[in-house]
């Protein structure tokens, strides 16, 4: 959607009436979890059941703030991983800017490929693997091809590992974090954009989507390369080495 219309915001509130009903239909049942149990009251976790109701088609500018969204998200991942792992502060990724595209990327294919299996998460989560185990597989592949060799990751020392650009520990990674970011972190992200103001949210993602195209394309000539992020197994050998002496 370009633009929300009324009749998408009808069809999104009857949505959420269904997704409203099987919770109390689960209480009818006796099936829910005792509500006595819950660390919220019974009214602020119906509206928190409401708030995330996922059966929604999402606009261009929430597919926006989405993806610029979880690019920063992955790259504080990326960062936080390698300096807990190596004690390294390093600036993860081929871009020089804080983001990591191929999660932006991967969150808005699961919101739009993905759309028709959001109903069903058994059959989302593996559909959540397969993509994005295609899309890293590509990227890696495009990567090198790109810069005539060059890796920014490499699996091969893992378990189950497609050419070293995949591996099953890290698509297990990618499906449990689609499933959060499908079912959890896009709804409320979604909510905040149609609660904030709207000039404001278009500025700001332009704003945004505009410095990460320089980015984009400097990076083209001059990519983010050096020891922990093209020459990891190096940076690790000079650390060894330095602790030795």
């Amino acid at each position: 959607l370009l633009f929300p219309r009324e009749q998408d915001r009808v069809a999104e509130a009857r949505r959420a009436d269904r997704v409203r009903l099987f919770a109390l239909m689960d209480d009818v049942e006796g099936t829910a979890y005792p509500v006595r149990l819950y660390p919220l009251p019974e009214e602020e976790r119906q509206k928190l059941v409401e708030s995330l109701n996922y059966m929604r088609r999402y606009s261009v500018w929430s597919l926006l703030a989405i993806f610029l969204s979880l690019s920063v998200f992955g790259w504080l991942w990326e960062v936080g991983l390698h300096l807990v792992s190596t004690g390294e502060l390093v600036n993860r990724g081929v871009l020089h800017g804080p983001w990591l595209p191929i999660y932006g990327t991967g969150a808005v294919l699961m919101l739009t490929v993905l759309y028709r299996l959001r109903g069903r998460p058994g059959l989302e989560f593996l559909a959540t693997i397969l993509l994005c185990g295609t899309l890293e597989y590509m990227t890696s592949l495009v990567l090198e091809l790109a810069t005539g060799g060059t890796l920014w990751w490499d699996y091969s020392g893992y378990f189950l590992n497609l050419h070293g650009r995949i591996c099953a520990e890290g698509l297990l990674v990618f499906g449990v974090g689609g499933m959060i970011v499908v079912y959890i972190l896009a709804p409320l992200i979604d909510n905040f954009i149609h609660k904030a103001n709207e000039g404001a949210v278009k500025v700001t993602s332009l704003v945004l989507l505009l410095l990460f195209c320089i980015d984009m394309l400097f990076s083209q000539f001059r990519p983010n390369e050096g020891a922990g992020i093209t020459d990891i197994e190096a940076s690790h050998l000079e650390s060894s080495d330095q602790k030795i002496l």
